[in-house]
């Protein structure tokens, strides 16, 4: 969060973090029970938090400064491929081969009550929380992009289509008015979301 440091999984199994100024490694983590799909700092924690998604289905809170791991999510039933902290450091969100979306409480390491947020009709390979916490974006390889109520699991619109292939990244703009793509069919598109400030007041 404070820019000094990058953080990055593999499919070696292991986590490193860098420094940015210098290009070295600060430090590396002991092997992960599986390939990395996906890391994220929590942005109230500085470098003290880190959330990884693996290929062996498991989701991961690790002491950035120890390596040490100090929860494990498990209720996917395929690869993780995309984890982040809400802005919070409250939850975590987690996309999945499976095709479901789950958050967790991180301080139960439970899924939260709502359970897996299901619509996708393919494998999900991106997720990312909109600034202010409550809504998440996703990505598929059913190439449409989704919005989802963080806190109900609901759509809250319909799916952005326009991507001809599998879409691999996504994220909201720092004011939370656009969402950004990206995908295999070598594009990357803008969307905007001014919809949502009428979901927010009960309009639709």
């Amino acid at each position: 969060p404070d820019g000094k440091y990058v953080v990055s999984g593999s499919w070696d199994k292991t986590i490193r973090i860098w420094d940015v100024e210098t290009g070295r490694t600060v430090f590396g983590s002991s092997e992960q029970p599986g390939s990395i799909y996906s890391v994220a700092f929590s942005p109230q924690d500085g470098v003290e938090r880190i959330v990884s998604g693996t290929l062996n289905h498991t989701i991961q809170i690790l002491d950035a400064r120890t390596g040490g791991v100090t929860d494990a999510f498990k209720g996917h039933t395929a690869c993780v491929s995309s984890t982040t902290f809400s802005p919070d450091g409250k939850y975590v969100v987690s996309g999945s081969w499976d095709r479901t979306i789950r958050i967790w409480d991180t301080s139960t390491a439970q899924q939260v009550a709502i359970g897996p947020l299901k619509g996708h009709t393919d494998l999900v390979w991106s997720v990312a929380f909109s600034p202010d916490g409550k809504h998440i974006v996703s990505g598929s390889q059913d190439k449409t992009i989704r919005i989802w109520d963080a806190k109900s699991g609901k759509i809250v619109t319909k799916p952005f289509e326009g991507h001809t292939d599998a879409v691999r990244s996504v994220v909201f703009s720092p004011d939370g008015d656009r969402v950004a793509s990206a995908s295999r069919d070598g594009t990357v598109r803008i969307w905007t979301v001014e919809l949502l400030k009428f979901v927010d007041l009960g309009t639709l």
